[in-house]
């Protein structure tokens, strides 16, 4: 579990490009002010989050491949 000063030092008040990404993948590890910016990019750019999807496969295919 992270600690509560590293907690206390991320402001989940302004979004994050990794945290509304993460939404993107269908992750967990995001906020509502993620979210909401995260709708308004995929309202602009509806292909993002195919591309964000397709890259987070990429990686976990790459990954297992090397490592195999």
């Amino acid at each position: 579990m992270p600690d509560d000063s590293l907690r206390a030092r991320i402001d989940t008040s302004k979004p994050h490009s990794a945290r509304f990404w993460n939404y993107f993948v269908g992750g967990k590890d995001n906020y509502e002010v993620d979210r909401e910016i995260g709708d308004q990019i995929k309202s602009i750019f509806p292909g993002l989050v195919d591309v964000a999807v397709t890259s987070r496969r990429f990686l976990g295919r790459a990954v297992r491949y090397l490592a195999g």
